[in-house]
């Protein structure tokens, strides 16, 4: 006996018995037949009921009468997003609130670049959140149109098998074929007019929905407190409803998280990811420094070094946008590779014939005699090809991911935990970050666990936060020092130090707020200048001030002195440089007339505009001031203004050869509208011409001998 879905075969005998057999079907085991995978249980369709009026006669009464029936119909696509009568009034309140905030954020975000930069990321979280609350109601619908493209699939299949069973036994003809392209034609015809209809109900619902929302910005404007509720009412439903069925899509958009503008990863891992690049940096120019002694044997030494360093935000934000919540572990090969991409040092040997005077003396009569020879000069050129790590990071990241970039390196992480010890943006005096560094004394390796801040002698230090002066006075090589302590949020504790200062005037046990002053900057201890050096430590480790400290920037650069938001030009920036010391310093800058201008040069033969500052002061009124450039030299001077200006006071540019709001060039004042500088070449220049003063920052005063 055979099963329903078994073919039963029957061999037909040839007439020559020679011949092999043929293997033979029925009729009805040749039908096509497939099986509908559509036809088993699908999961539900979103219903909604509606009623109806049904209309039934009586005998009884002899009259008409009506029967309400409730019929259940599978709700539309607009009406499922929308949801259900009762709530859309909330959500078009909530819409049209949402908007007017918004609204009102574009009137105010360029003046303060936090706020644009919260704002956009907002924007990202709701278009994210409404993203994903859409797919998840519009599921059903999905995998419905996906069943009915199969289930189409399958009945053209299986009109093609009948179709060709049917010609087999009839043929074709040309009456057929007419049929057949009438029955095409009114098919056609029958799906323009559906689509005719479908399009008058989509014009319909959208006049409707723009009725609906021009009512719900009349009912904000009248009622703007009731709306800010509901608005807050509706956010927190989409975002619980959002978070319980789409966690999913919500969480693997990324930029689009609720967190998209903060860092993610422990401040551990923070820590560690910030230190090794640093130490590698540092690793670098002391390779760079000790060439002379690794490569011996050069008659001459040549150096291409531009500066070495990154910017710790850009760091931070790449590996946020990359990784997210990441570990040291997962992202330090990543890292290694970021650093060979930024730096690239190469050593090149060449030389040159040269003559020099020798002197021979006769053994035998004793006569000295001078003659020129000629002989190898050699030359080790060291070359550091250094990129901003900006332009290494850039061509890895998409343009979502790019946007998100820009948000983060905006916000700096959003992980502050203290205010700032200074009133004004503090970030672009920083001379000495928090990391690895050669150690500007004892050129040594030295693991730097603050942020040094060049300001002006005298700049007051505020309290980064509320806490309790535990400690104020001299502190070795700290020097004048102040900690003040606080209780942290998760139960531990908060400490700032304030080191280096000229006077504290906080005393221990002192209760004090954030914001209050509490010692001014000075060079006590071991200091090259005046500065503040200032730590951060939570729970007894150390973090860095730059995550995780206010610096009052706000994305507008570095703002002059004496403009709002810039550091204030004090009243007496101390006393000029006498005669004496001048005319030391011009007497050494004039040497150098007509040298040419190399970048990254400290002379004697090539300069740079701050290689040739710090070469005239090593060599005439400060010696060991050290090669710093032209920012770092601006941080340890007294801004002065123009008025009281004096010869041997030092000026400053910015923007001179790159796009950037910082110090970049840098000259020695000698009075009547004059300079002397490392252009093109060393030079002269009148400090009014056009050039000058559309790029002129400040005049500055260097800070007294001690």
């Amino acid at each position: 006996m055979t099963t329903p879905t078994e073919k039963k075969i029957t061999a037909v005998q040839p007439a020559d018995a020679s011949r092999t057999p043929r293997l033979r079907f029925t009729e009805d085991e040749t039908a096509y037949t497939d099986h509908d995978s559509t036809s088993t249980a699908r999961p539900p369709m979103p219903k909604a009921r509606e009623f109806r009026a049904d209309p039934t006669f009586s005998e009884q009464r002899g009259k008409r009468k009506h029967r309400l029936v409730f019929d259940e119909q599978v709700r539309s696509q607009q009406a499922q997003v929308q949801g259900s009568a009762a709530t859309r009034p909330v959500f078009a309140a909530a819409n049209a609130a949402v908007s007017l905030a918004h609204g009102k954020l574009r009137e105010v975000e360029n003046d303060n670049v936090a706020v644009k930069a919260a704002h956009e990321g907002m924007i990202l979280s709701e278009q994210t959140a409404r993203s994903a609350y859409r797919q998840h109601k519009l599921a059903p619908y999905r995998r419905e149109k996906r069943l009915a493209e199969q289930q189409s699939c399958l009945n053209e299949r299986t009109a093609f098998h009948e179709t060709r069973d049917t010609s087999a036994k009839s043929g074709s003809n040309r009456s057929s074929r007419a049929a057949q392209k009438q029955r095409q034609k009114r098919k056609y015809a029958k799906s323009a007019r559906e689509a005719r209809r479908t399009g008058g109900s989509a014009g319909r619902a959208a006049n409707a929905a723009g009725k609906a929302a021009e009512k719900a910005a009349q009912a904000v404007k009248a009622h703007p407190i009731a709306a800010l509720v509901i608005a807050i009412f509706a956010f927190l439903l989409l975002y619980i409803m959002t978070s319980l069925s789409s966690c999913g899509s919500f969480a693997g958009g990324g930029a689009g998280s609720l967190f998209a503008t903060s860092y993610l990863a422990a401040d551990a891992d923070i820590d560690l990811a910030e230190l090794a690049y640093t130490e590698w940096e540092t690793d670098l120019q002391l390779e760079i420094a000790r060439t002379e002694n690794t490569h011996p044997g050069y008659d001459e030494y040549r150096y291409s070094v531009p500066d070495i360093g990154h910017g710790p935000f850009e760091l931070m934000a790449f590996l946020t946008v990359e990784h997210k919540d990441f570990s040291y572990a997962m992202i330090e090969s990543e890292l290694r590779t970021l650093f060979s991409q930024q730096y690239k040092l190469e050593y090149a040997e060449s030389t040159e014939t040269r003559t020099r005077t020798a002197t021979k003396i006769d053994p035998n009569s004793a006569v000295i005699t001078e003659q020129e020879e000629e002989f190898e000069y050699r030359i080790l050129s060291v070359t550091l090809t250094a990129l901003s790590f900006t332009d290494v990071i850039l061509p890895r990241l998409d343009a979502q991911e790019t946007q998100l970039y820009s948000l983060l390196t905006r916000t700096k992480g959003n992980r502050q935990i203290v205010g700032s010890p200074f009133e004004f943006n503090w970030l672009t005096y920083v001379s000495d970050g928090y990391g690895w560094r050669i150690h500007p004394i004892s050129g040594a390796k030295d693991l730097h666990r603050g942020a040094d801040i060049e300001v002006a002698a005298g700049t007051e230090i505020t309290a980064a936060h509320d806490g309790i002066v535990t400690f104020a006075g001299d502190s070795g090589d700290y020097g004048l020092i102040a900690v003040l302590e606080d209780a942290a949020a998760d139960g531990g504790s908060i400490f700032t130090k304030y080191a280096h200062c000229s006077e504290i005037l906080a005393a221990v046990g002192q209760s004090v707020r954030r914001g209050d002053v509490i010692a001014r900057v000075g060079s006590t201890g071991s200091a090259t200048g005046p500065h503040l050096h200032f730590e951060l430590l939570k729970n007894g480790e150390y973090l860095n001030p730059l995550y995780f400290a206010l610096t009052n920037d706000d994305g507008s650069g570095y703002i002059p002195p004496g403009q709002p938001g810039g550091i204030p030009i004090p009243i007496y920036p101390g006393a000029p440089m006498d005669d004496e010391q001048f005319a030391a310093m011009m007497a050494e800058a004039q040497k150098h007339l007509g040298k040419p201008y190399v970048y990254g040069t400290s002379g004697p033969n090539t300069f740079d505009c701050s290689g040739f500052v710090c070469y005239v002061l090593n060599h005439s009124i400060r010696p060991g001031f050290g090669r710093i450039n032209a920012q770092s030299i601006y941080n340890r001077c007294t801004p002065v203004t123009r008025a009281n200006a004096q010869p041997g006071d030092l000026i400053f540019f910015t923007g001179t050869y790159v796009n950037r709001r910082t110090v970049t060039h840098i000259g020695i004042y000698i009075g009547n509208g004059q300079m002397i500088h490392a252009g093109s070449p060393v030079q002269y220049t009148d400090i009014d011409s056009r050039y000058w003063t559309q790029h002129f920052y400040a005049f500055a005063r260097l800070p007294e001998v001690q």
